[in-house]
Order: structure tokens, then C-alpha cells, then sequence
């Protein structure tokens, strides 16, 4: 025994690894799926963005977002904090992923919808009192332009000599006259997006109105100021992320250590009996190689990987939960058979030991619970449970790498 029989051990322990790998992200995103863990991690990042229950609320019941089961909640309805609250915990639907432009876009329509109604209704009573025709589209046009970027008061202005009926044109110079003193009393630009800047100040939290304040202001326009809100957006979005990775790494070693022990899946008894069973050595790196030639193992790797611990691809989820539960136990049955398939020294037994076998059981069956009790192995059962831990142990931290960092590694191993 050499070289050869030391890189089958290790490429047999990896191909242990991989199956276990594979079951244990099945695992994840069933439980990930069958919790809406995904869209709760959304929510709970979005939560740090917008701090403020009253906007959460309207932004997360817009027919764009539907981040929450909860009637649409108007931009411009009235709500105290008990009331935003409680639909801000009302459950999540399956949305793991929200478009960026789409949530800066819901974010400035619902802050600035308010604002648009005080500082500018008056306004689009008087042009929508209008008749019909060519006057009354061009100043809706204007005013659109007005209320969406700030721009194009000026031009409203000078359009008015144009509009035949005086009754509406001194009632549209009241108007914009009455827009120009309100804006000068916010101490606002004119030339700003000021239904935007005045709805941000009118915002209740002080975190989400300054971090709201610092991008408008730094902005040298509504476009840019849009564009910074996408970054801060993405940004959040890249933490949330990690945290939600994060999240999957201590459920994938939860997940590993309790089929780890429920099969006594020991990384250093395999090993030790594959070193000292040549045939079995063989024959499990015999299965290993077909399994990689075959492609069948990197199929299995890459399915799998399609359920990794990703925060979100898209926001496309199937619909059929009972389906997607069954597709991904059977998944799970299959692996954790293929496992069995090895024929490895793995699973537990509990058979007493008679006195003349009792002293050779105890030293060498760590499969056999029986030695594991200090009454029937006094002078070895310690260190058996011992090396079970750090056998055990081994085998979670190794199956929570993941399986295409193990598939990686074993065509390194049997290139060699």
C-alpha cells in the first residue's frame, strides 16, 4: 500500500462528502421554501432601509412589490403606526427579489405622493376643469413635467397668455402663484423635485430621513438622485445577501450533524476501515470513477447547486409548494439511498457483547452503541466517544463546504 491507496481513501471520504453535501442543500431549500425564508430575509433587510411603518406599509402592499398578504394601501391614505404595523407583520408572500428601479420608483411615488397632492392639486383641479382640447393637454403636460422632476414652472408661466378663457388663466396664476409661495416657505429650489425634497422632510424617522436627504441634495438631479437610491438599494440588497448565506452555512451544519448522527457517518471510522479493506477501497473508488465519467455525479452537483444558498436569482418562484416538496424528498431519499449503496462501515447497532468477544467489541466496534456506555466498555468507551466526536465533527464541518467544492476537489484527487 502507497500512494494509490491513500488518494482511494481520500476520494473515497470526499465521495461521502458530496452525497451528504447534496442532501443537506436539498434540506435547506426545502426548509428555505417551506418557511418563506427568503422573502422574510427581504423583508427584514427592506426593514432596515425604510424604518419608517408607515411607508413600509404602502410599500409593501404597491401591486408592484406585494412583499406582504395585505390589501394595497394607497399612497395618500392615512395610517397611524399601530395600524402600518400591523401590516408590515402580516405574512409574506414568495417574493425573494424585488427589480431595484422598480423599489426606488415605489419608494419616491409613495414619500412624495402626499406632497404632490398639497403643493400642486390645486393646479391640476383648475387644468382638469378645463375643456377638453389643445389648451388643456398642454398644461398637463406641463404640469406632469413639474410634479415628476421640478422642471418646466418657467414655461408654465409662459404659457398662460395662450389659454383663450380668462376665467382660467387667472385661476391657473393663482395657482402656480400660490405653488411658488409654499415652496419658497419650505425653503426649497424651485428648480428641485420639490414634492420629493418636501415629502422627505416630512418623513417621521430620522435615519431614513437623513439617508433619504444626503442622496436628494448630493444629487445634481432627479435622475442621479434615482440612481444613488439604486445603489443604496443594492447595496442593502448585498448585505442582505450575506446575512441570508450566512444564515443557510449554520442551518447546512445543523442539517449535516443531524444526519451525520442519525447515520453515524464518521469520517475517520470510514476512512480507517478503507485503508484497511483493500477490496472495499477499490471497489468504492471503482463506483467513484464511473460516477464522475458518466457525468452523472456532476449532474447531481449541479442540480443541487441550483438550490445553494443564492439570496435571490429572480423573483420567479414556483407555485406548486406540495409538488416542489415531493420533487425535493425524493431527491433526498435517493442520495441518502445512494449513500446506504456504498456499503461503508456507517449506521448504528446496539448488541450486547458476551463476556469472551466483550474486551475485542469494545476496542474496535465504534458502530455499536452498546460499547458507548461506561457500565459495558469501563476502560474504553471514553476515548471511543471521543474519536466519534471528532469523527462526527469532521464530517459536518466538511459536508457544510458544500458539493461543488468537493466535486472540484476530487477531479484534482483522481487526475493524480
Amino acid at each position: 500500500m502507497g500512494l494509490a491507496a491513500i488518494v482511494q481513501v481520500i476520494a473515497g471520504v470526499i465521495f461521502v462528502y458530496i452525497l451528504l453535501s447534496i442532501v443537506v442543500t436539498e434540506v435547506n431549500a426545502l426548509l428555505a421554501r417551506a418557511t418563506n425564508m427568503r422573502a422574510k430575509n427581504l423583508r427584514s433587510s427592506i426593514n432596515g432601509l425604510i424604518e419608517d411603518p408607515v411607508i413600509q406599509a404602502k410599500v409593501y402592499t404597491h401591486p408592484l412589490i406585494q412583499l406582504v398578504k395585505a390589501e394595497t394601501v394607497a399612497p395618500t391614505q392615512r395610517l397611524s403606526g399601530a395600524e402600518a404595523q400591523k401590516i408590515v407583520k402580516k405574512p409574506v408572500n414568495a417574493v425573494d427579489w424585488i427589480e431595484p428601479k422598480t423599489f426606488v420608483d415605489v419608494v419616491l411615488n409613495t414619500i412624495k405622493a402626499d406632497s404632490d397632492q398639497k403643493l400642486f392639486g390645486g393646479l391640476l383641479n383648475v387644468i382638469d376643469s378645463m375643456p377638453a382640447g389643445p389648451e388643456r393637454r398642454g398644461m398637463r403636460a406641463l404640469a406632469s413635467r413639474i410634479i415628476s422632476s421640478g422642471q418646466g414652472m418657467q414655461e408654465l408661466r409662459k404659457a398662460l397668455p395662450y389659454v383663450n378663457d380668462r376665467r382660467y388663466r387667472a385661476a391657473l396664476t393663482d395657482s402656480i402663484n400660490q405653488i411658488e409661495e409654499e415652496i419658497s416657505q419650505l425653503g426649497l429650489d424651485p428648480r428641485s423635485n420639490v414634492a420629493l425634497l418636501a415629502g422627505i422632510g416630512r418623513i417621521e424617522n430620522t435615519r431614513l430621513r437623513s439617508a433619504l436627504s444626503t442622496v436628494m441634495f448630493s444629487a445634481s438631479s432627479t435622475k442621479a438622485a434615482q440612481d444613488n437610491l439604486e445603489i443604496w438599494f443594492n447595496n442593502a440588497m448585498s448585505q442582505a445577501t450575506a446575512s441570508y448565506k450566512a444564515g443557510m452555512k449554520k442551518m447546512s451544519v445543523l442539517v449535516a450533524l443531524a444526519f451525520a448522527l442519525v447515520f453515524n457517518l464518521d469520517t475517520f471510522h470510514i476512512a480507517r476501515s478503507l485503508w484497511d479493506d483493500p477490496a472495499a477501497r477499490e471497489q468504492l473508488s471503482s463506483e467513484l470513477s464511473y460516477a464522475v465519467q458518466s457525468g452523472e455525479l456532476q449532474s447531481q452537483v449541479d442540480a443541487s447547486a441550483g438550490a445553494a444558498d443564492e439570496f435571490s436569482a429572480s423573483g420567479a418562484e414556483s407555485d406548486d409548494i406540495l409538488g416542489d416538496a415531493v420533487e425535493a424528498g425524493a431527491a433526498i431519499a435517493n442520495q441518502l439511498q445512494d449513500i446506504q449503496d456504498l456499503r461503508l462501515p456507517i449506521g448504528w447497532r446496539f448488541a450486547p457483547a458476551d463476556e469472551q468477544y466483550a474486551a475485542q467489541s469494545a476496542a474496535v466496534d465504534a458502530n455499536n452503541l452498546w460499547n458507548y456506555f461506561p457500565q459495558n466498555n469501563p476502560e474504553g468507551w471514553l476515548s471511543l466517544l471521543g474519536m466519534k466526536f471528532l469523527g462526527i465533527a469532521a464530517t459536518v464541518l466538511a459536508a457544510a463546504q458544500g458539493a461543488p467544492f468537493w466535486f472540484g476537489l476530487v477531479n484534482r484527487v483522481l487526475r493524480r
